[in-house]
């Protein structure tokens, strides 16, 4: 679980619940150009959470997007991306994914969809410059 100090208390917590090799259902769903993977999380924010980015003029937002991840193989080699056309068009369902940004006093339950290069290693979600968790996978 990761989380971000807000003082005396907790302002933001979250984790991974699963990760998860899934096969793009959308009906002209772009195929991935390595493994598509749904990172599951739980994400919940109090009203004194203070994100690193300024959205559309709105201080202290995170986002969880593709981009704000890293991918590295088992022999601990960066991935070149693990963003591409699938972070948003793999799902018939698109209500199963996080948005795009999040702000204060949220609660959220949904998926992250990775376009990894490898079937085993980590991801890394870095939401800011040497801010990162990790996580293994195998798929």
């Amino acid at each position: 679980m990761g989380n971000a100090d807000g003082g005396d208390s907790i302002a933001m917590k979250f984790k991974v619940t699963s990760i998860k090799a899934i096969t793009c259902d959308a009906p002209y769903a772009t195929p991935p150009k390595g493994r598509a993977i749904a990172v599951a999380m739980e994400i919940e924010t109090t009203s004194k959470f203070e994100g690193p980015l300024s959205i559309n003029g709105t201080p202290g937002m995170i986002s969880f997007s593709p981009y704000y991840w890293r991918g590295y193989a088992s022999n601990g080699t960066r991935m070149n991306t693990v963003d591409s056309n699938i972070s948003q068009s793999c799902l018939n369902d698109p209500t199963a994914l996080l948005p795009d940004h999040i702000g204060k006093g949220e609660k959220l339950n949904g998926v992250v969809i990775l376009d990894v290069s490898t079937p085993k290693g980590w991801v890394a979600f870095e939401p800011q410059e040497g801010v990162a968790w990790t996580w293994p996978y195998s798929v």
